[in-house]
Formats: C-alpha cells, sequence, structure tokens
C-alpha cells in the first residue's frame, strides 16, 4: 500500500518549509514515502529552490479561481486545507498523512502509522475543549452534540488517513465538502480555528455513530506528555537563512523540553501542593438525617478529601445521596453518589460525571419523566444541563445553557409555567464579585433562555467569601418557594440564610428573610451550615470543620477553630443541639417539601 506525506505552503512559509523537507530527508521518510506539496501562493524563485534542493518533494499546483471566496489563504479560514487533502487522496490513494509546513520529525512514523491500521484515521489531541476553540454559531450550524462540548479538540495539523477504510473517506469527503460552506468555516479567532473545529466535530460524530475509533496521543502544545516522534509549530523567519537550520531545531528543542518540565511542574504544584496546602484549614463535613432520628448521621469521606454540597434523591423506593467529593491531591472535586441504607450508611461510591474540570453542586430535579442535573463547573467557562440516561452513573450533557461565564450554585424550577435559572454569575474572566442572575425559559431542555432585568442590579457583586451564593435546593411550603443563600461574613462556607421569593414575574424579583421560627431558618441557625436539601423525610447539609492552618491540628486544633459556634456544638455532639435539630427536621420534613420539578403524586408514599 502506498503511503503519501503532504504539507502545503505560501510565500511567508517558504523558509519553514524548507525546513520540514529537511527534517523529511534527515529521517529519510522519502525513501518509504511519496512527499506532495501544495503551492498555495509560493514564488517563482522559491519553487525553484525548493525542487533544486529536495528533488524527491513533488510541488503540486493549487487553484484557488474555482473555490469559494473564504477558501483563499488570506482569508484566514484554513478551508484550503480539507480540500488540498481530498485532492491528493484523489490523486494517490492508499495511507496519507497531512501535516503543516511547520512539523519536525524526530523519528519514523512507524507510531501513527500502526494507529492508522487500527482505527482508519490518525488525529491528536490538544488541550483545549472543542467549546474553547469553536465558535458556538459554528456548533450550532453543525448541530454538534452538547455532549462533545467539554471532550480534547483534535489538531487538525496532523492527519493520517487510510483511504481503503470506508468511514475514512466518508470523513474526508464530509470535511472537504463543508470546507465550501462559510458558515461552517468562518476565519479564525482566539477562541476558533475551524478547520480543527470542523474536523473534530466531524470525528466526535463518526465515532459517535460507531464508524471509528479515536486514537490516543496529545500534540506537543501545552502538553507535558505529548508524543515524541514529531513537534509542531516550528516556525522560521523568512529571512533564516537555510545553514541555520541546525541552530533553529536546536532552540526550538530547548524551548519544548523547558515548557515540559514546566508544565510538569505547574501541574504538580498546582494540584499536590496547593491541594495538600488547603488540608489543614479548609474541610466540610456531611450529615443525612431523617424525621425521627435523634441525632444526624455523619457521612465519611475517604482520607485526603472531604463531601460537600450534598443533595438527595428519592430513586425506585431508595435513597441516594450526591454530592461533591473534593480530593486535596488533586485540588479537584468531582461528582459522586451513593445509596444510604435504612441506617444511612452509605454504600460504594460510584463516579457521576467524569470531567477533567472541577464539578460540585449537583442539583437535580425532574422535567417530562427525565431526571436532570445542573451541576456547578465554573472552571468550563459555562453552565450545562445533563440528562440521566442511566441512573445514578450515566450522564449526557442535554444543552449548554449559558457560555463565557462564571456561574455558581444554580436551580432550575418551574412556577407558573415558566422554568426560572437561578444562580450567581458574572463573566468570564471579569473583575469583581458574582452578582445574582436570573433567567426563564419554556422548556428546561431546549427553550431559549431569557435575562431578567434584576441582572443589572448587581446584587451581592460587592460582598466577599462568595455571600449570597445558593445553599442547597430551593424549597416550597404553603406560602411558596424558598431559597438558602449563603451568609459568609468572614469566611467561605460560615453559614446559610433562608429568605422567601415573594415576587417572580417577567418585570420583577424580589426575596426576603423569613420569620426566624420557620423551621428551614431554624435548622440553619442551629448546625451554621453551608448547604441544606430535602427529599421525602431526608435532609442533608454539610458545614465548615476547619478554618485556619491550626485547625487541622488533633486535639489544640478543634479548640482554636475559628469556625462558627453553632458549627462547633453540632460537629461535638452536643446532646442538647442534636434534640433541637431532630425537632426541627420533623417539622421542617412535615411543612416543606422541594421545588425539583416533581408532581406532588410523585413523592414517595408513606412506606417506601
Amino acid at each position: 500500500m502506498t503511503l503519501t506525506i503532504v504539507t502545503g505552503a505560501n510565500a511567508p512559509f517558504a523558509r519553514t518549509l524548507m525546513q520540514f523537507l529537511l527534517s523529511v530527508r534527515r529521517r529519510g521518510l522519502q525513501r518509504s514515502a511519496r512527499i506532495a506539496v501544495y503551492d498555495l501562493g509560493l514564488t517563482g524563485p522559491q519553487r525553484l529552490d525548493i525542487a533544486r534542493r529536495f528533488p524527491f518533494a513533488d510541488v503540486l499546483p493549487f487553484s484557488f479561481d474555482d473555490k469559494p471566496a473564504h477558501v483563499a489563504v488570506g482569508a484566514d479560514t484554513f478551508a484550503w486545507k480539507p480540500l488540498a487533502i481530498s485532492d491528493a487522496a484523489g490523486r494517490f490513494g492508499g495511507r496519507l498523512f497531512w501535516f503543516d509546513s511547520a512539523t519536525l520529525f524526530h523519528g519514523d512514523l512507524s507510531e501513527p502509522l500502526g494507529a492508522l491500521e487500527e482505527t482508519g484515521v490518525y488525529t491528536l489531541e490538544g488541550q483545549s475543549s472543542l467549546a474553547q476553540r469553536c465558535l458556538a454559531e459554528v456548533r450550532d450550524h453543525l448541530k454538534a452534540d452538547p455532549d462533545d462540548l467539554h471532550r480534547k479538540i483534535r489538531i487538525g495539523g496532523v492527519l493520517g488517513i487510510d483511504l481503503d477504510a470506508p468511514a475514512a473517506r466518508d470523513l474526508l469527503a464530509e470535511w472537504a465538502r463543508l470546507a465550501r460552506d462559510p458558515l461552517a468555516f468562518r476565519p479564525a479567532a482566539p477562541d476558533h480555528n475551524a478547520d480543527q473545529a470542523v474536523l473534530t466535530i466531524l470525528l466526535f460524530r463518526f465515532e459517535r455513530e460507531g464508524r471509528l475509533r479515536l486514537n490516543a496521543g496529545e500534540i506537543d502544545i501545552s502538553s507535558a506528555a505529548p508524543v515524541r516522534w514529531m513537534s509542531s509549530r516550528n516556525k522560521v523567519a523568512a529571512h533564516r537563512a537555510l545553514w541555520m537550520d541546525p541552530l533553529v531545531r536546536l532552540g526550538y528543542r530547548v524551548y519544548k523540553t523547558v515548557d515540559r518540565l514546566n508544565l510538569r511542574w505547574q501541574d504538580f504544584y498546582r494540584r499536590r501542593v496547593l491541594g495538600l496546602h488547603r488540608w489543614p484549614k479548609e474541610h466540610f463535613q456531611t450529615y443525612v438525617m431523617r424525621a425521627g432520628d435523634a441525632a444526624p448521621t455523619p457521612i465519611p469521606a475517604p482520607v485526603l478529601s472531604y463531601y460537600a454540597d450534598p443533595f438527595l434523591w428519592r430513586h425506585e423506593g431508595r435513597l441516594w445521596l450526591f454530592v461533591e467529593e473534593f480530593e486535596y491531591r488533586q485540588q479537584l472535586g468531582r461528582l459522586v453518589a451513593m445509596e444510604l441504607d435504612d441506617e444511612l450508611r452509605p454504600g460504594p461510591v460510584i463516579p457521576v460525571l467524569p470531567l477533567r474540570e472541577h464539578a460540585s453542586y449537583p442539583y437535580l430535579f425532574q422535567h417530562d419523566g427525565r431526571l436532570y442535573m445542573l451541576p456547578e463547573t465554573c472552571a468550563l467557562g459555562a453552565l450545562d444541563l445533563y440528562v440521566c440516561e442511566r441512573f445514578p452513573d450515566r450522564w449526557r450533557r442535554a444543552r449548554r445553557l449559558l457560555e463565557g461565564v462564571d456561574a455558581v450554585d444554580s436551580v432550575l424550577f418551574e412556577r407558573e409555567g415558566w422554568w426560572w435559572l437561578l444562580t450567581n454569575a458574572k463573566p468570564l474572566g471579569a473583575d469583581g464579585g458574582r452578582s445574582l442572575a436570573l433567567y426563564r425559559m419554556r422548556d428546561p431542555a431546549n427553550g431559549p433562555l431569557v435575562p431578567h432585568p434584576v441582572i443589572a442590579q448587581g446584587l451581592f457583586a460587592n460582598r466577599d467569601h462568595g455571600y449570597g451564593r445558593g445553599a442547597g435546593s430551593l424549597f416550597q411550603d404553603q406560602d411558596g418557594p424558598l431559597r438558602v443563600v449563603q451568609k459568609n461574613d468572614d469566611y467561605y462556607g460560615q453559614a446559610a440564610e433562608v429568605r422567601r421569593i415573594v415576587a417572580l414575574n417577567e418585570a420583577d424579583y424580589r426575596d426576603e428573610a423569613v420569620d426566624p421560627d420557620h423551621p428551614l431558618a431554624r435548622l440553619a441557625t442551629l448546625v451554621s451550615p453551608h448547604h441544606i436539601s430535602l427529599q421525602a423525610d431526608a435532609v442533608a447539609f454539610d458545614l465548615r470543620d476547619r478554618l485556619g492552618f491550626v485547625s487541622g491540628m488533633p486535639w489544640i486544633g478543634r479548640r482554636l477553630n475559628g469556625i462558627a459556634p453553632a458549627a462547633k456544638r453540632i460537629l461535638a455532639g452536643d446532646p442538647a443541639v442534636e434534640a433541637a435539630v431532630a425537632r426541627v427536621v420533623s417539622r421542617l420534613v412535615a411543612q416543606t417539601r422541594p421545588a425539583d420539578g416533581r408532581p406532588p403524586s410523585s413523592d414517595p408514599q408513606d412506606g417506601e
């Protein structure tokens, strides 16, 4: 089977192209592969120089005359690339590799060829996600699956195609077809690279359909462990003489070696050093309690972890606890679920939403008979809605509600024909604190979001320590909806306040503190929680139990700990406080229910 290596360049990249061809010759790749170079705008002298220095390279013409205007190199869409690769496929067949001209080879092609034989298509991963490197307009135009938004983008500068594989041929044909569509191939921007964005969407689609399997491997751009047989982005200034090639290569080699070492150190420092640095001064304890229990039951977390943001859900008559598990060694939160038995003892811990980024606050609700989750994923710069495909562990991103935002602790609930999204947010990268944000929609699964005028008020934006963030379930009693918000005057996780929503319509939103004797307010006063949730006859809450470095020290740390006195009393097992909590929990489950989207008829029945 024939093997062809294809690249292309215009006049400004002629010197970079020569370095590419020198790299091919050093590794002897021309002895086992045809070398094809597409002329994207080289000058006559440049073509002659390439022919004289590298006679093994076939310089092929590429006409822009019969292509749409956006295909031109100057349009900065890179739409010419799939068309050039498609042309090479028609000319040569067999196995074909495209490499951008700024590629250097550090070994032979045995590694990518082995992967190509197994998969039919060879690509490499970048470090950014599809959402970070593809405009929302392009994703919408191509109907990208929302569940692919967090996945790493596949790089367009390295592509292997086995043209004897039907799926590979179809992939290339579709990529080339879309190259003529100006709505798919838009000009490059800091958050968009058209050729690889479209290619990535197609690759994920073909993989989802079971037509191909993507190989492992990362490109050497911001990667601590890239493939080692090649390197990318080795651009050479046009004025550099060819005899300087060894110095240019040495410079890139040193830079990329230092970059990899720095990335590994940064990852170690950010995760291990900073994560373990938080261990003695930040920790939360989660409790669960049923009406009638004498005292709350603590849920033990693994060593070097803690549980926070507990949400309860009843599924097929069984009670489940969803929480954030924060791992100090990774300095990362992940979402997990565990079934609670009749004694509220947790069963095996089941990962729920495996993301690379931090995730927390697994708010659950039901709509049209399906279970949804609205987790906090502000590290993604977005707020996503997930639908449960298999309880409790398989979830699929149903839609992206907000993008380009730092949004935390969100709830989504139905009232008077509208679904309301209540969150605390600010534009991604903006200075200052997050403020209360409210949106409405007709259907949470696909309805358009309408922003509420209250956003302009900037409520809580001037408060520190996360003051005003959501603190658990949205509740409902006979007088209407209730929300719990964080009340952090001195530190994060200090306390919570219960507020009743007294106005909620297209033009107005107002809430006010409830009567201190309300059972939800009494519970907040008794335990000084960070978070409260309710499901049927069970209540879950968490509270912060470490503050400051001395708080992690045995014996003396507990006494010197600066956390709220109410939290100290419940942590110490004060019998009077536990009895008061038991009484208020019984009142709470009798008078209040979660506004989770389920109709009253689906509430658990007595004895369930």
